[in-house]
């Protein structure tokens, strides 16, 4: 399934920044502008913070963090080795874009048989 056909079904996603597990940008959607107009990139610390410190507390590893900022809701998915940045506008079902973490796991592992 491509990134596009799993976004189709829900409507208001602003934009999606995807990372490689050294924090680099692979993929910046609808387009590189895009992403970087709402400076999703700023993000990354935070999430990085909140992750170690739940390993810390000896939590299990976070999958998801709902964050809402600027009249946006922000989801970072830690789909290793990738970690997927979704901006959507505040009015798009939470539910609906966290029950895409499946998705992402797959295309992860598409992308991982993919290298091998």
């Amino acid at each position: 399934m491509t990134l596009p056909q799993l976004f189709a079904h829900i409507d208001g996603i602003e934009a999606v920044l995807i990372l490689d597990k050294d924090g680099t940008p692979v993929l910046k959607l609808p387009t590189s502008e895009a992403v970087d107009q709402l400076d999703l990139q700023t993000i990354i610390p935070s999430a990085q913070t909140l992750q170690d410190q739940s390993q810390r507390m000896n939590l299990k590893k976070l999958k998801t963090v709902v964050t809402y900022w600027s009249a946006r809701q922000i989801i970072t998915y830690n789909v290793p080795p990738l970690v997927f940045i979704i901006a959507a506008d505040t009015n798009v079902n939470t539910g609906a874009l966290l029950n895409l973490y499946n998705d992402f796991q797959a295309i992860a592992s598409e992308d991982l048989a993919n290298k091998v």
